[in-house]
């Protein structure tokens, strides 16, 4: 089953097309108005973004790049300029942010503070003024500003004495920026720095940072001289405080952890929701997600009573904060639609904040994105869940509920396109049952096919849309036609049980296969796929070391191999299924190395391969994933079939982790056909019209083969040959 959550699409062309460009993102409430690679902006990857406004009006996007800042005019949405870019050492991570008609960029490898004079950049004129690079600072993470207070804040800095800590410099001269003050008890990854207009913190200016494993702490920066901490939250399951930011009226602090999440059994985009009414005792109050499972938080901004999240690969969310403690999700848009994997791909972050309405989005893979709010729309939640099977030779019904914002559904145009086999989806109306829910059936399928389908729907305006997002044109949803699956063998590699870690031959020097709890690092996962309590997957180099290469795959490669596993009286449906974990995109070389799995049915003499990830593309950057086959689609079932996973650094200066849990060995059942209706196996024939005529004169709830219930009848008759006629 491809698709399991809830659904919607936006105002636009076709059923849910998000937009005309050649590349479709799919979304909800959010209109696509324009896009540019980084390719088109002079770079390879995207980072941070900034907005500037210019006093006459017209609106600029800052979009940090890996080697540059590109200035772009965003004045008309639909039609970006490039106007003018100022260049730095190249970076993964920049940062930017701006005020008084002039920007600050950093990056995490060098050229200091850029300081970025666009007070003409109407005329075309964007100027680099200097970079900062007194007091022994070359780079730095973040940069913050508060405009109000006139300082910017360098976060994650080498300033000599800092301690990666806040590094206040004055903008009294925002051409030339003094160093005035520094808090370096903790590393500070992340900030945002407020001035207090009333209450009992008026005329105080304070600091709300993000301070990784450390949580969140609050920081009184009014006298430069000496920064005190107010109070600090570590919050249950902290990992990686990432980023926070202030609701409008400063009551509540929204909180972005990295790598927490599946630990304390929420999903990775999990945000907090912390009260900070009293500064020296903030307290968590709630929390919210978009209920993408895999996807990590990044950065989120507050605007309007909305947040609006950049989440990597599930792209931009936009929540409303009517409720603050428990904003919901109305609105989103996929800016990489590869996949939804917890990776470091896709949306960095989001600036919500042009007079227009426009916003934008900085994606690391496909650059700077030109959106707006379309709030008019329906939504598809199905209450029993998509179909993870459906059953053969019967009806299976399906229940979907639509909602939305604006204009409300047209209870008649609600339709279940499905299809078995391929060729033309076949629509069949769907009722309304109760509420706003409507129940359709799916035609009878024979077993061991896929049955396809989509949802469709109009509003009360006629404008139509799909569930699956795009559907058909984009992907529709799938089950597969089963009587169930029967699990043979399955490995949660909690305990060895066989497997081992190594093989002769083997020449990798280091990150050697391992049965452990991972420790985390930027390639390498922290937790296992099995669910609590399970702690232990197979993994190549368990630690995490000093450094992310301290324990990866280096030196040529690393076998893992499964125990001898008697599968020669299983069915010829029998699969495997696994969840592996594989990162080549990291260290100056990335991706160009391969993760092979291997297929033997004699215990290990001779090898098929079953699948190559890489060197580049989907499953190359983390996150677990996976992956299933037929044991016969590869080789022939015997008793001796055995599994090798070999993970190599064959390239130069790549960081090569590999990983693999939960591995499933079962097999596909299938029911009686309903039209052998004696039992004697093999294609029904004119002896089974006989039975099931018998039966049928005789009222026998056998031949009641729709299971309407009640005496049989000639749509059971019907029903019967229509299973006889396809050969069940």
């Amino acid at each position: 089953m491809r698709i399991s959550y809830v659904v919607a699409a936006a105002v636009l062309a076709g059923w849910g097309a998000c937009t005309s460009l050649a590349q479709p993102f799919l979304s909800q409430g959010i209109e696509l108005l324009s896009q540019r690679t980084p390719q088109q902006l002079g770079s390879t990857t995207g980072n941070d973004c900034w907005g500037h406004v210019s006093p006459s009006g017209r609106e600029y996007a800052l979009m940090g790049l890996r080697d540059r800042l590109a200035v772009v005019e965003i004045t008309n949405p639909a039609s970006p300029v490039h106007v003018g870019s100022i260049t730095h050492p190249a970076s993964l991570w920049g940062d930017v942010k701006s005020s008084a008609g002039f920007c600050y960029v950093v990056n995490e490898t060098g050229g200091g503070m850029q300081v970025i004079d666009l007070r003409n950049v109407d005329a075309g004129q964007v100027t680099l003024v200097q970079s900062v690079t007194g007091n022994g600072l070359t780079h730095s993470h973040n940069v913050a500003l508060n405009p109000d207070s006139g300082f910017v804040y360098l976060c994650g800095s080498d300033v000599s004495g800092s301690g990666g800590g806040l590094v206040a410099y004055s903008l009294a001269d925002p051409a030339n920026p003094v160093l005035a003050g520094m808090w370096t008890t903790r590393y500070v990854h992340d900030a945002q720095i407020v001035t207090y207009t009333s209450g009992p913190y008026a005329g105080r200016e304070i600091a709300f940072c993000a301070c990784e494993e450390f949580g969140v702490y609050i920081v009184d920066v009014t006298n430069k001289a000496n920064m005190v901490t107010l109070g600090t939250l570590a919050y249950p399951g902290v990992t990686y405080c990432h980023q926070v930011w202030l609701s409008e009226d400063k009551q509540h602090l929204y909180v972005n952890d990295e790598l927490d999440g599946p630990a304390q059994g929420f999903p990775r985009t999990f945000t907090r929701v912390v009260d900070v009414t009293n500064l020296n005792a903030p307290t968590l109050v709630g929390g919210f997600t978009s209920g993408v499972p895999g996807a990590i938080d990044h950065n989120l901004y507050v605007h309007q009573g909305r947040v609006f999240e950049a989440n990597y690969t599930s792209g931009l969310r936009v929540f409303d904060a009517t409720n603050p403690t428990s904003p919901v999700e109305v609105a989103w848009i996929d800016t990489h639609p590869d996949d939804n994997d917890a990776t470091y791909d896709g949306a960095w972050s989001t600036y919500p904040y042009f007079p227009s309405g426009s916003i934008i989005i900085s994606d690391i893979n496909r650059g700077l994105f030109v959106v707006r709010l379309n709030l008019n729309y329906l939504t598809f939640a199905f209450p029993d869940g998509l179909p993870q099977r459906l059953d053969p030779f019967v009806p299976n019904a399906l229940r979907v509920t639509i909602g939305g914002l604006g204009d409300g559904v047209d209870t008649a145009s609600v339709q279940l396109w499905s299809r078995i086999g391929g060729g033309a989806f076949t629509p069949a109306p769907m009722t309304l049952e109760s509420g706003a829910t409507y129940l359709g059936y799916f035609p009878v399928a024979p077993c061991l096919s896929t049955m396809e389908f989509y949802v469709t729907a109009r509003n009360t305006s006629g404008t139509p849309f799909a569930a699956p997002l795009g559907a058909p044109g984009w992907g529709v949803h799938s089950a597969p036609v089963n009587g169930g699956t029967q699990t043979l063998l399955f490995y949660d590699m909690e305990t060895a049980a066989g497997w081992t870690g190594g093989a002769p031959g083997d020449t990798a020097t280091a990150g050697l296969w391992e049965r452990g709890d991972p420790q985390g690092t930027i390639a390498q996962p922290e937790d296992d796929h099995t669910p609590a309590p399970g702690v232990n997957c197979w993994v190549t180099g368990r630690l995490a070391g000093s450094s992310a290469g301290a324990h990866d795959v280096d030196g040529g490669y690393t076998t893992l191999m499964s125990p001898v596993m008697n599968l020669g009286t299983a069915g010829s449906e029998t699969r495997i299924g696994y969840w592996r974990w594989y990162s080549n995109s990291a260290g100056s070389t990335p991706n160009t190395d391969i993760f092979r799995v291997d297929l033997s049915n004699d215990a290990g003499t001779n090898w098929a391969s079953v699948e190559v990830v890489g060197p580049s593309g989907p499953g190359t950057s983390g996150g677990w994933l996976y992956h299933e086959f037929r044991v016969a689609d590869i080789l022939p079932l015997t008793s001796q079939m055995r599994l090798r996973f070999i993970a190599e650094d064959a390239g130069a200066g790549s960081l090569v982790e590999a990983a693999l849990d939960d591995l499933s060995v079962f097999g596909i059942t299938c029911p009686t056909c309903p039209s052998d209706f004696n039992g004697s196996g093999g294609t029904p024939d004119d002896a089974d019209v006989a039975a099931f005529f018998e039966a049928w004169n005789n009222g026998d709830e056998s031949a009641d083969l729709n299971q309407s219930g009640g005496t049989p009848d000639d749509a059971d008759v019907a029903a019967f040959f229509e299973f006889w006629n396809a050969g069940c």
